[in-house]
């Protein structure tokens, strides 16, 4: 598992600027595959993953808008 194809559910809240339980329901939704290392208690996805839901998803502004 390289480390740099896979971001942790935490890290990849913050990739696409939306709440760590906001990203489980998105893996539940579209059945996304997660990884586990051995003694490890992170939760990781693959970063072509993140990017797909980034892209499903505008950015928020400080306001909660969506950008323009």
């Amino acid at each position: 598992m390289e480390d740099n194809e896979y971001l942790t559910v935490e890290e990849a809240a913050r990739e696409i600027e939306r709440s760590v339980p906001t990203v489980w329901r998105l893996i539940r939704r579209y059945n996304l595959q997660t990884f586990r290392r051995p003694l490890d208690r992170k939760t990781y996805l693959r970063r072509s993953d993140v990017r797909q839901l980034r892209e499903m998803f505008e950015p928020r502004t400080r306001e909660g808008k969506a950008a323009a």
